[in-house]
């Protein structure tokens, strides 16, 4: 897999836990990515700030879809391999790629372009989703379908948990 799939990866991991947050859509309750989480962050962690928002509202995000969706052979957004978990906590120390993922999140009709300009046509789908067999390669085929349910659940107002098997 190749950097544009991780950076792909972080960014929708921001993009739909901003869209979550209670100030948004209120499907779990947190608010890290807003404005004033920052002015309680930035004391406690003044050079990895961004990191700490985007540990928070994963580790929110991954609670609410773990009790939809159940741990164990599954695989989604916010549980994906011990491998691609290194190499997405990788990108959080180019101050560039930080930027560039913030511009994601400034809104949430920039949110919501995101998500738009990345999706694939599917059918609307509500709650738990299976999207198919989980495996790395397989993943850059499964993130736009997975993207394309977001999209769908934040625009018609439901809340739907896109995952994939793990057979392995």
């Amino acid at each position: 897999m190749n950097d544009d799939l991780w950076i792909k990866i972080c960014k929708t991991r921001l993009v739909v836990g901003y869209l979550g947050e209670k100030n948004q859509n209120a499907w779990w309750d947190c608010n890290f990515l807003s404005a004033s989480s920052k002015s309680f962050l930035i004391p406690v962690f003044p050079k990895t700030m961004a990191l700490a928002q985007y540990h928070g509202v994963c580790r929110a995000a991954a609670i609410v879809h773990d009790d939809h969706i159940g741990i164990g052979k599954h695989f989604h957004l916010y549980r994906l391999p011990d491998s691609i978990e290194r190499h997405i906590i990788r990108l959080f120390s180019q101050d560039e790629l930080i930027q560039e993922m913030n511009s994601s999140i400034e809104s949430q009709d920039s949110a919501i372009r995101y998500l738009e300009k990345h999706s694939v046509p599917i059918q609307s789908a509500e709650g738990p989703v299976v999207l198919g067999e989980y495996s790395d390669y397989g993943l850059s085929e499964l993130l736009p379908r997975t993207i394309a349910n977001y999209f769908l659940a934040f625009t018609e107002g439901r809340k739907v948990f896109p995952f994939y098997r793990n057979n392995a």
